[in-house]
């Protein structure tokens, strides 16, 4: 198989939430460590962009590297997370996921790994309509593009996605439950999260 590495985005302010979501508490452990988990079950190497302040608190939560972005880049958004990644882990393609999505599993990763080919630079869900670039998978042929683009102080994902031959994924064709494409904003999101999970549980 192809080497596959995962990057899992940790560098928000997490504004809207109050707090470091990527430390927020889920079944136990935290949304970071739960995706980590998730990420290692299925691919070869992981790699963890986060934000300085709680970088130091991460590295004692998961056994992944554990980064910044590069200094040039630094704080620059999404992008800026991605290509950090890249330039730490050598791979053909990369499962990107931010480290809010709790109901990430293995059963997605895989599907999306199912879609990938070599003709396209990008494989992006489309889950209700609305396109998913964050939880996608790159080749490593974009990191020259997310690169051109920072250089030109341009950080959206839309416009990187503009430049790549994107294969857009319907969730018809993955064939996993939607709720796994579920992100947490809010604290409200984050409750409604945890009730629904304790529901399923009953």
């Amino acid at each position: 198989m192809k080497k596959i590495a995962g990057i899992i985005l940790a560098g928000g302010m997490s504004r809207r939430f109050g707090e470091p979501k990527a430390l927020a508490s889920w079944q136990g452990h935290t949304f970071i460590e739960h995706i980590v988990q998730v990420m290692q079950t299925t691919v070869q190497d992981v790699v963890v962009v986060s934000h300085p302040d709680i970088r130091e608190r991460i590295v004692t939560l998961v056994d992944v590297p554990v980064i910044e972005d590069i200094p040039s880049y630094k704080g620059e958004g999404p992008l800026a997370g991605i290509v950090s990644g890249m330039e730490q882990i050598k791979a053909q393609w990369y499962i990107v996921s931010p480290c809010d999505t709790p109901n990430l599993s293995n059963e997605w990763i895989t599907a999306l790994i199912g879609q990938i080919s070599d003709e396209y630079e990008a494989i992006v869900p489309v889950i209700d309509g609305k396109k998913q670039p964050l939880l996608a998978a790159y080749h490593d042929r974009v990191k020259e593009k997310i690169c051109a683009l920072l250089h030109e102080e341009k950080r959206s994902m839309g416009q990187l996605l503009s430049q790549c031959n994107v294969k857009y994924v319907m969730e018809v064709e993955l064939n996993v439950a939607k709720e796994l494409f579920v992100n947490v904003n809010t604290k409200e999101e984050y409750v409604r999260l945890l009730n629904e999970n304790k529901n399923k549980k009953v």
